[in-house]
């Protein structure tokens, strides 16, 4: 290294040392600008439309319930049957009802349309053990 200071020493009794103190802020000391008044942005897309309100169907929601329940229920011999025809028809409106504009739950009636098939496969073949059953108990009564 040099002898050299990379800082200069500053001594409080040297005038050329001492840094000028303002006696206003310096804000003050300036003059006021005016500012240019800001263009507004240009619209892009123009004005947004609100999206219409789409309505559940009601009936793709009836379907599915109706179609749950069937499937949980296939071991009531005429009940479960009955409840998988009204799941399969009520999907089945719910889904033309839901392609209708205005309406939403195609899902959902897809759902209902599904699980009233499924449903029915069961019921059926529980339902033809069950009347055979009871057909070949009272066929022979108690004598068998």
């Amino acid at each position: 290294m040099t002898g050299s200071d990379p800082y200069p020493s500053v001594h409080p009794d040297d005038p050329a040392s001492r840094v000028p103190v303002p006696s206003e802020p310096v804000w003050q000391q300036n003059p006021v600008s005016v500012p240019v008044p800001a263009q507004p942005y240009p619209a892009a897309y123009g004005v947004p439309m609100p999206m219409p309100m789409l309505r559940t169907s009601g009936l793709c929601v009836a379907g599915m319930v109706v179609g749950i329940l069937a499937l949980l229920g296939f071991w009531i011999p005429v009940g479960d049957v009955l409840m998988g025809l009204l799941a399969i028809g009520l999907s089945w409106a719910g889904l033309a009802q839901a392609a209708k504009p205005g309406f939403a739950g195609r899902g959902m009636g897809v759902a209902g349309l599904v699980c009233g098939i499924i449903a029915m496969i069961p019921a059926i073949i529980f339902m033809v053990i069950f009347f055979s059953a009871t057909a070949a108990v009272t066929t022979c009564g108690i004598y068998c």
